[in-house]
């Protein structure tokens, strides 16, 4: 029977609405991390054809450059796409429980709401903004264009 290669792959793609007030929190070492849930909806027929609505709860964690983006531009109620990985840890509680949870690490959050932004923040990988139109018809010559 031959080695079958599976790939290694963790990534989950989500939409939903934060539950909570988001929080920007800082590790000893200074890293910034927000943790925040997820609602994500799913509509069903019942035994009797009538819609439901069953409502996921999915615990989120950003670092870094995400975590004060949805610090700044997000807020309890905000649509949201969230790409992600999922991770599971344990640890010991203080009454010396075992604890485990899993979690989404945040790779990429889309928010489908706009937000005026704060002065000197900007999204993790945003593109430079286009000139402004003035700036453009400044820099144009119609000297010679065969159309």
């Amino acid at each position: 029977m031959a080695d079958l290669k599976v790939p290694r792959l963790n990534k989950c793609i989500f939409s939903g609405r934060i539950g909570n007030d988001v929080e920007l929190k800082y590790t000893p070492k200074g890293t910034p991390v927000v943790r925040f849930v997820v609602a994500c909806d799913r509509r069903y027929k019942d035994e009797t054809e009538q819609w439901q609505t069953a409502t996921s709860w999915i615990d989120c964690v950003a670092w870094r450059k995400w975590a004060e983006f949805i610090a700044n531009q997000t807020h309890k109620g905000s649509a949201v796409i969230v790409e992600g990985r999922i991770e599971t840890r344990n640890w010991t509680d203080q009454n010396n429980q075992n604890r485990k949870t899993t979690e989404v690490i945040v790779d990429v959050l889309h928010s489908l709401e706009w937000k005026p932004r704060e002065e000197g923040v900007t999204p993790p990988n945003e593109e430079v903004p286009l000139p402004a139109e003035e700036t453009l018809h400044h820099n144009t010559t119609t000297d010679d264009v065969p159309f």
